[in-house]
């Protein structure tokens, strides 16, 4: 039987049944039973090969492979006989280990029959949607950040309290392909992981706002929490050591190494868009990355949840690697907060979308039957917009936003929910795009480059298998809180903006690091500015930006915050000249009135906290700096040169700079920094400027065994975090 003859669809038809056969089977020998039985499997094994060479004496496991392949017809090209006859049985025993890892994977869905089937399904567009065809779309109702700020206030309390039972999931293992990362020394391809945004690895930069929050929380309640956290890498490029090699060389941040859970993505196939598996040499299947969907089935396979679960952590936050603006001010612990406060099963912190942009959608779907109606918010990728329904359609006339929201993949999910939603649906949202070139060698051995792709799977739509039904219809009301599932909606310029893609000139900005460093930027502006009270020059256009750099540069370590609630009141009032730069590498400040024109750097060793063990961080103890009325006056930024400013890399004519070791502190009142100046203070020690007679400046410093003041951090009635002021 020759099944390359046949369309798509009778494929289908004719594998469909066997994938379920071997999915029910209870033995490998009950399945070699069943392939055997085939047809195809008896004609193809009638052929002289040298599989029959292989075939003596070899393992049930790797005749179940080789069979399984033959059943599908793909023998002819996985088993090229133009390769086979030399007999390569070293790379044969590599390919049917990977086949053998795929099966045991998609085992739940028939195996590798099964992870066939399901693609020729998605290539035809036959794959069934789990929603009948009565169902529709309705807008999702949440609750909007910054429309109340009493129940905002609320929400990062209930976030900041929610902290010790919460566990934190990264899915890291990206390749960017689109990025184009090359190591300058190695030649060698980077994932997306090594991107080196402001200067530091995308990695470093999301554990940097986890440990804001826990910092936050040992302020308000004199105790230190460790966040387990789970991260799903990849073998592409290299991605899985590379993740490691990063947390080692920052001696695990600070944390110990007990406290990372490290687990592979599978890696799969990738078939031609006519059904055919690729090749991209004899014996060599074209493997890519499953998708992020794969998380929680490995998850829970690989004891993931109950080691969350052995440390009393019964909710995790789901967050990408390749959106640095995640952690900006209050989202994340009021969308935790609500998430877990109000008990519910899953949640989605989202945004506007911009009309036809690469995102996908969140969106509640509405089944209605003669005694029921059921709800299911969930998302729709936008390669599934056109299949699905959706249209592009603007939210008002005129406007860049899409009439559903953006689905952002930062997520809130109950540990058990999830598992229960596991025994409906193993691997989620699985779909396939078929624009990508893969490789393709067909039976003469001639290799050719053709349209493919492979059977990926999304994380957001275990939400899918979250559905509740009720009596009667639901109004807007209750759709907003009946549910077991809910939605956060936050600005999108303090939510999203993605590293996925290589700036070019003359093409779209969105999702570039150029974009992401600038939107950044916009959102510190608009804090000095609205909240803190400063004067500042206008805001450049991305245009201008690109051209001359930033009109102002204000960056800070998230432990100032990371709320900016807080941060307004350790930062009150001041003015930048048009091309300065602030850079504040610390937590604790006092600063009131300061004048920037030109660069001022403020570093701190240990900006948290102090170490107590060579590389253990406890929170306390941290550097301290204080500026009141200082003026610094120098050339800063050298405009002239190559400057990188998402990278961080900039070349300055003249900067004033402080390092702080730790526990130590600095302070300088009403005097003036012309020029450059360079200020280290050791570990435990103070540095005072003090203003003399004659207008100048003198430095003192001297030994101290603990800090002079702190910022007491309190509630307030309203649930407001306060601060006051506290000398020692």
């Amino acid at each position: 039987m020759n099944l390359t003859t046949l369309s798509l669809e009778q494929r289908v038809a004719y594998l469909s049944p066997l994938a379920s056969q071997l999915q029910e089977a209870i033995t490998r020998s009950d399945q070699l039973v069943i392939l055997d039985q085939l047809p195809i499997v008896q004609e193809f094994l009638q052929i002289s090969s040298p599989l029959h060479i292989f075939f003596e004496g070899t393992h049930p496991d790797y005749d179940y492979a080789i069979k399984s392949i033959i059943a599908i017809g793909e023998a002819p090209i996985v088993f090229n006989q133009v390769f086979t006859k030399e007999y390569h049985f070293e790379q044969l025993h590599d390919l049917l280990d990977q086949l053998l890892e795929l099966d045991y994977f998609y085992r739940n869905n028939g195996g590798i029959v099964g992870y066939h089937v399901n693609i020729l399904k998605l290539i035809a567009n036959q794959y069934p949607s789990i929603f009948p065809e009565s169902s529709h779309y309705l807008h999702p109702e949440g609750t909007i950040l910054e429309e109340s700020p009493l129940l905002d206030q609320q929400m990062v309390r209930w976030g900041l309290e929610s902290l010790p039972h919460l566990a934190e999931m990264y899915p890291v293992g990206g390749a960017g392909e689109r990025l184009n990362l090359i190591d300058e020394e190695t030649g060698e391809s980077l994932p997306v992981a090594k991107l080196p945004f402001l200067g530091r690895t995308l990695l470093e930069g999301i554990i940097r706002d986890l440990q804001a929050r826990e910092y936050l929380y040992y302020k308000l309640f004199d105790k230190q929490l460790t966040t387990p956290l789970a991260l799903m890498t990849s073998v592409e490029k290299n991605n899985h050591r590379h993740i490691l090699n990063i947390c080692k060389t920052h001696h695990w941040f600070g944390r110990e190494s007990k406290n990372f859970y490290f687990f592979i993505q599978p890696q799969v196939p990738a078939l031609t868009s006519e059904g055919h598996w690729s090749l991209s040499a004899p014996l060599k299947l074209t493997l890519k990355p499953s998708g992020h969907g794969a998380i929680w089935k490995l998850a829970a396979e690989q004891g993931i949840f109950s080691w969350f679960e052995s440390q009393q952590r019964f909710y995790c936050l789901v967050r990408q690697i390749n959106n640095p603006l995640a952690g900006t001010d209050q989202a994340l612990l009021a969308f935790t907060g609500w998430g877990c406060h109000q008990q519910k099963a899953f949640g989605f912190l989202s945004c506007e979308r911009l009309l036809n942009h690469s995102e996908g959608t969140n969106i509640v779907i509405e089944t209605k039957s003669d005694d029921q109606s059921c709800y299911c918010l969930t998302n729709i990728e936008y390669t599934e917009f056109q299949q699905r329904g959706i249209q592009e359609v603007a939210k008002e006339k005129g406007s860049p936003f899409s009439c559903y929201p953006a689905n952002t993949n930062i997520l809130f999910a109950h540990l058990s929910s999830i598992q229960q939603a596991l025994e409906k649906c193993s691997i989620p949202g699985q779909l396939i795009n078929m624009k990508s070139q893969v490789p393709f060698i067909d039976p003469t051995g001639h290799l050719t480059q053709v349209l493919g792709g492979r059977l990926e799977s999304t994380m957001q739509n275990i939400a899918d298998h979250l559905v509740d039904c009720f009596a009667h219809p639901l109004n807007k009301e209750q759709l907003k809180n009946d549910l077991k599932t809910f939605i956060l909606f936050n600005r999108r310029e303090k939510t999203i903006s993605t590293t996925k893609n290589l700036y070019k000139p003359n093409y779209p900005s969105l999702s570039t690091p150029e974009q992401a460093y600038y939107d950044l930027l916009k959102n510190h502006y608009d804090l000095f500015k609205t909240s803190c009270q400063w004067t500042v020059p206008t805001w450049s256009s991305f245009e201008d930006y690109l051209i001359e750099g930033p009109s102002v540069i204000i960056l800070f370590h998230p432990g100032l915050g990371p709320l900016y609630q807080v941060i307004k009141q350790k930062i009150r009032g001041g003015s930048f000249k048009k091309g300065s730069e602030l850079q504040l590498e610390i937590a604790e400040v006092d600063i009131q009135n300061l004048t920037i024109d030109g660069s001022l750097l403020i570093e701190s060793s240990s900006p948290l906290g102090h170490y107590q063990t060579p590389n253990l961080l406890t929170y306390g103890q941290e550097s301290r700096c204080t500026l009141h009325h200082v003026i610094i006056k120098n050339q800063g930024i050298n405009r002239d040169k190559s400057n990188s400013y998402w990278k961080n890399q900039l070349i300055r004519n003249e900067e004033v700079k402080i390092i702080l070791g730790e526990g130590a502190e600095f302070y300088a009142e009403s005097i003036t920094l012309e020029g450059s100046h360079q200020f280290e203070v050791p570990p435990y020690h103070s540095l005072t400027l003090k203003r003399t007679t004659d207008g100048q400046w003198q430095a003192i410093q001297k030994k101290i065994t603990h800090p002079s003041w702190q910022w007491k951090y309190t509630f307030s009635s309203n649930h407001a975090i306060e601060l006051s002021y506290d000398n020692f």
